[in-house]
Order: structure tokens, then sequence, then C-alpha cells
């Protein structure tokens, strides 16, 4: 029991980093980078700053799948019962199918963002600060982090949705 409550403690935990870091990126650093004083530093400081939040939250997500298969398992969900079609038909495989899906599909869009994406925009904003080119790629950036951030809500949401029916 206490290596489950542990287990829930750290998944807990890991995603209210990972979704604290997108709001704070969000709502104060993002509107602070809009000061003129940083205007000349901004594209270096989002590649430093996204390259440290990139890393963190990668190993977060390796974190999230291990306990959350771990806590599946504690549940009595072997793997044996989660590759069952009636698993997924129940009300419980459902929430989690959702849940799932929408992690994966912040995985992907996270991997758009984190490994092309973003080190692309912070060149651009760094080479050609004023260019039509950078003020499309970071108005695609910014779009792609909404989309992530919401993937992230819908998450949580069926992740309540898991234990508080």
């Amino acid at each position: 029991m206490l290596l489950y409550k542990a287990s829930v403690f750290i998944h807990i935990l890991s995603a209210m980093f990972w979704m604290g870091g997108m709001l704070f990126t969000i709502f104060v650093i993002v509107p602070s980078l809009k000061h003129p004083q940083l205007n000349p530093s901004r594209g270096d400081f989002f590649t430093i700053m996204g390259k440290y939040f990139s890393n963190i939250s990668w190993a977060l997500f390796i974190i999230l799948l291990i306990t959350g298969y771990y806590q599946l398992t504690y549940r009595g969900y072997s793997w044996e019962i989660l590759i069952t079609s009636k698993f997924w038909h129940s009300h419980f495989g459902f929430i989690l199918a959702h849940k799932l899906i929408y992690f994966a599909l912040m995985l992907i869009v996270s991997g758009i963002h984190d490994f092309w994406l973003g080190p692309k925009t912070a060149m651009l904003i760094q080479q050609q600060p004023d260019s039509a080119t950078t003020t499309r790629y970071r108005k695609l950036t910014r779009r792609i982090g909404q989309v992530n951030f919401i993937f992230g809500l819908l998450i949580v949401y069926y992740a309540l949705s898991l234990v508080r029916g």
C-alpha cells in the first residue's frame, strides 16, 4: 500500500509540475519577454529555457507512464486484462482510453514543439526578429503550445474521472 501511495504521489506531483510549468510559461514568462529590455536576448532565452523544460517534461512523461501503469496493475488491471476489448468497453476502460489518447496526442505535439518548431522559432527570433517568417513561426509555436495545454487539461479531467467517477 505504501508503494502505491508513493506512486500516486509521484504521479500527481509530476503532472502538477508539467502543467504548472506550462501555466508559468503562458502567464509569466511569455508576457515578461515582451519587455523591451529583454528584446536582444529573447531568442537565446527561449532556447535555453525550452531545452531545460523540454528535458524535464520528457522525464516527467516517462515517470507518468511508469507510475500510471503501476497504479493500474495495483488496482488489479493486469496486462492480460488491458489487452481485452471487454476492458476498453467498460466505463473505466472508456475513460482511461480517452486519457491515454490525449496523452499520446500530447506526446506527439510535444515532440513537434520541442524538437522542431520551438528550436526553429527561437533561431528565427534571434536571426530575423522582425521577419514575416518569424512572426508566422511564433504564432504557430504559440498555437501548438496552447493545443498542448488543452490536451493537458483534458488529461487531468479524465484522470479525475477515473478516480472520482
